[in-house]
């Protein structure tokens, strides 16, 4: 099978496992696929694990406010400004969030745990230690994982009850995500909207990949997606950052003993016990160790 390293920024890259007779379209509209659940579930988890740490969160009128009790005193808490609707308190504990954001009732430890437990297992699938372990990402893992996250929801909160409409986890599993120019979601691809590079070369639709690079199983290659219309992508740079600045802190302490080599005196060589002229008849006469007083 062909391996396909995408990069898309230094954190957002991911191996991805083909073959060489699929068409460039399907392995576009693949990798695109690919790469948006993978943000999705880091998504997931992030919102997962506040709500396991932080409780629900609190309507858009309330958030940010550390005493609301004056905001809602000649309101009904089940009704605010006639928008929206607190959710029921659901949780045995409780535990001040310093954002405010959120309510801070949280469920039993047991149940806090699991879903800690389960944030932690999606970020390590996704994580981008897996390219250096040479684990391939697969449609079917990561939708997995995602039916757990919505599985282990419907324990904590069975059909959502004590959370808003509004509780990002929530948005996220029920696929109602708004993608617009508001939100920050520039690493998301696009198939309609990209092309896909490699090795400096645009594949074209209506071919094959194996039409630009044979019939080879065994090949590794880095790939790019560019928005369409913009061009080649930027070459990589032929060292990473971590090399780039062990190299500059080993030049920066050469030339800085070069340095302290010129500023040395030409004759300070003079005080070496190899420059002295008598050492070899004072260690014969044995006098080398002897130091004289006046």
């Amino acid at each position: 099978m062909v391996i396909l390293h995408l990069k898309k920024t230094d954190l957002n890259q991911f191996l991805y496992e083909t073959y060489c007779g699929i068409k460039c379209e399907d392995l576009l509209n693949e990798l695109c696929e690919i790469n948006n659940l993978r943000l999705k579930l880091d998504r997931a988890a992030i919102s997962l694990e506040d709500l396991a740490t932080k409780g629900p969160m609190k309507p858009e009128e309330l958030r940010g406010l550390k005493d609301y009790d004056e905001y809602v005193k000649n309101e009904d808490l089940t009704t605010i400004n006639g928008l929206k609707k607190m959710p029921p308190k659901v949780g045995t504990r409780e535990v001040p969030d310093d954002t405010h954001y959120r309510t801070g009732w949280l469920l039993s430890e047991d149940m806090t745990k699991k879903m800690l437990e389960q944030a932690m297992v999606t970020k390590e699938l996704i994580h981008i230690s897996q390219v250096a372990k040479k684990v391939c990402l697969t449609k079917a893992q990561m939708m997995e994982q995602l039916d757990i996250i919505r599985g282990l929801m419907m324990m904590a909160y069975p059909a959502y009850y004590g959370l808003g409409e509004w509780e990002p986890i929530k948005v996220i599993l029920e696929n109602r995500e708004e993608f617009d120019e508001k939100m920050d979601l520039s690493d998301d691809l696009w198939a309609d909207k990209s092309s896909l590079w490699i090795c400096g070369k645009e594949l074209q639709t209506g071919k094959c990949f194996s039409d630009y690079y044979g019939n080879n199983e065994k090949q590794k290659f880095v790939v790019k997606v560019q928005k369409r219309g913009t061009g080649a992508p930027a070459r990589e740079a032929l060292i990473d950052q971590d090399t780039h600045r062990k190299m500059l802190a080993f030049y920066h302490k050469k030339q800085e003993e070069q340095k302290k080599l010129e500023d040395d005196n030409e004759d300070a060589y003079m005080n070496s016990a190899w420059a002295d002229s008598k050492q070899l008849k004072s260690s014969l006469q044995g006098t080398g160790g002897v130091k004289w007083k006046f």
